[in-house]
Order: C-alpha cells, then structure tokens, then sequence
C-alpha cells in the first residue's frame, strides 16, 4: 500500500467536497433570493423598480444568511462539551488510571506506542462495554481529545490488530477530523434552520389567514406565505444535499485516516486483519446515543438508511482491498474466548 498517496488523494477530495459545501450554501441563498433577482433583470419595469428589486434581494440574501451563521454558530457552541462527554453519553468507563485486566494494560501500552508515532499527546482512554468490535476519537481538538475503545476491540483482536486501529484513531486527533466534523455538522444545521424558519413562517402565516384582512395586508400576507415557501423548500432541499456532501467528507477522512495508520505501524495487516475481523464480528454499539455520533467511529456504529448516500464510512469491502488488495474477499472468525 502507498500510503502517502492514499492520504494525498483523501486530503484533496476533501478539499473539493469542501468547496462543493460552499456552493451548496451559496446557491441557498442565490435561490431563496431568485424572486427578487429576477425583477432586477427584467426589462418590463423601471429603473427605480429595479432599483427596489435589487435592495430586496440583498436584504433577502443577508436574512438567510444570517439565519445559516446563527444556526450553525448555535449547533457548533453546541457541541463544545469535549470528549469525555461523548464518551460517557456511549457508556464509557476511563482506563487511563484505572486498569484492572492485563487487557487493559496492554491496550494502555498500544495507545503510549501510537502517542509517539504520531506525535500527539496520551489522550484519556475510555473502555466500552459492547462484545462487538469498534473504537472512536472525540473531542474539539488534541487538548481534550479522547479515545474510546469496546471490550469487543480490546479482547477479540490480536495487538497488532488493535495497534492498527488505535493508529487510526489517533490520525483523526492528527489530521484535525474532529474539528472538521463539528463545522460540516454545524454548517448542515444551520441550513436546516432555514427550512424550519420557512415552515414556521408558513404556519404563523397559515393561522392568520382565517381572519378578514384589507387588500394591502392579504397582499403582503401572500408575500410572506410566498417567501416561506421558498424558505422551506430551499431549506430542506439543501438540507438534503449537504447532508451528503458531510457524508462524502467522513468517507474521506477514513480513507485518510486507514492509510495513516498503516503510515504510523508500519504495517498494513495490522488494521487489515481488524477490519475483516469487523466483517464477521460486526461493530453496532448497543448505546440509544450510538447514531448520534456515528461520524467518530472507526467502522458504523449503527444502522444507515440510504446507506450510499447518507454513510459516513465506506464499505468494509473497499477498505480492505486499498490496504491490502491481495484479500481474497473472506471475513475473518475471531477466536473462540
């Protein structure tokens, strides 16, 4: 495997679908902003109709994009609680200064091993109970970083197997993924308050139209039910599609972080051998707050409708074969406990 061509492809198809992220959020506001900038290219009005026409337009478009900055700055202070919190929400127990098998210990030693490969500093360590196998890193940046792990992970693989997926793991704290993850989160929420805003406008609207209203006001109520349905609709469409570009952006990053990690062990049949383990094991967390967090972990913690589109991890099978494309395609038993 070359792996610094695997970590060059991933970093520059992220970089275009973050660029991809940008547009998104710009043809919203090109979009919600049509109405109005059709009037100001329309050769049936006047100069001062026009003149009008293109004030609205940017009253319109600083309006929305002022609700995407408040609705993303709301979800990104949000989500500033640190990782520990999202280890504790997924149950689980801190090893660092509290290791009670030799399990444990020899997972502490795997983590000191990857600290000085990468060069980041010892995270805490959190030990899941799940039987199946899997890992996460969370937090805002390196300095409350976490690094979770399940009994599954710790007790059902070999250590150069647990080595490589602690390597992955710490590529995320490396390569900046947390951070990156809590932007695109908060970017696709903020488009998503646009659709709300837009159905809460209609409903306001809606409730208001029964009683009896002058001309001028029905006017301007027809206008407001008219921005409100454009709103919603531009809201939830391009809440849609940002959701698949945040999506893509993850499946990038673990790329990059599979090929990192081969990168900091040395050897790529250490993660190799994890992930065909996954394939016979599987890696579902039993946590109610699994999904929630579905983007941290080294392979899908839950369930995904639309699975090609809305994954936030590539499939198993084209993992394997990038690192090691000698695989014969046959999943790997754990041994019996």
């Amino acid at each position: 495997m070359n792996f610094f061509e695997q970590q060059r492809r991933a970093r520059h198809q992220t970089a275009l679908l973050i660029v991809l992220m940008i547009i998104a959020v710009l043809c919203l506001i090109a979009l919600t902003s049509m109405p109005f900038i059709i009037g100001v290219f329309d050769g049936q009005h006047d100069s001062e109709a026009k003149s009008k026409a293109l004030h609205t337009t940017g009253v319109v478009a600083m309006i929305v994009s002022g609700i995407v900055l408040l609705g993303s700055l709301f979800k990104f202070f949000q989500l500033l609680g640190g990782g520990k919190v999202i280890a504790e929400k997924l149950g689980g127990r801190p090893v660092n200064d509290n290791m009670r098998t030799p399990d444990e210990r020899q997972l502490m030693n795997v983590v000191e091993e990857m600290a000085l490969a990468s060069g980041v500093t010892v995270p805490a360590v959190y030990l899941l109970p799940d039987e199946t196998i899997n890992a996460f890193a969370a937090g805002f940046n390196p300095k409350d970083a976490v690094i979770g792990v399940t009994q599954g992970a710790m007790s059902l693989l070999t250590r150069e197997e647990l080595q490589g997926v602690i390597a992955h793991e710490f590529s995320h704290i490396y390569n900046g993924d947390m951070l990156l993850n809590t932007r695109l989160v908060a970017t696709v929420h903020g488009i998503l308050v646009v659709g709300l805003t837009g159905a809460y406008l209609l409903f306001g609207l809606t409730k208001s139209k029964k009683s009896k209203k002058k001309d001028d006001e029905y006017f301007w109520l027809l206008v407001g039910m008219s921005m409100g349905v454009v709103l919603c609709v531009a809201g939830f469409i391009g809440s849609f599609f940002a959701n698949v570009i945040k999506a893509a952006v993850s499946r990038q990053r673990e790329f990059l972080a599979d090929a990192s990690a081969v990168q900091f062990t040395r050897n790529p049949q250490g993660i190799a051998g994890a992930l065909k383990k996954i394939g016979s094991q599987g890696s579902t967390l039993s946590s109610p707050r699994a999904k929630e967090f579905s983007h941290l972990y080294f392979s899908a913690g839950s369930k995904t409708f639309f699975k090609s589109l809305f994954a936030t991890h590539p499939d198993l099978s084209e993992r394997i074969r990038r690192i090691d494309p000698q695989w014969d395609g046959q999943f790997t038993e754990p041994p019996a406990q």
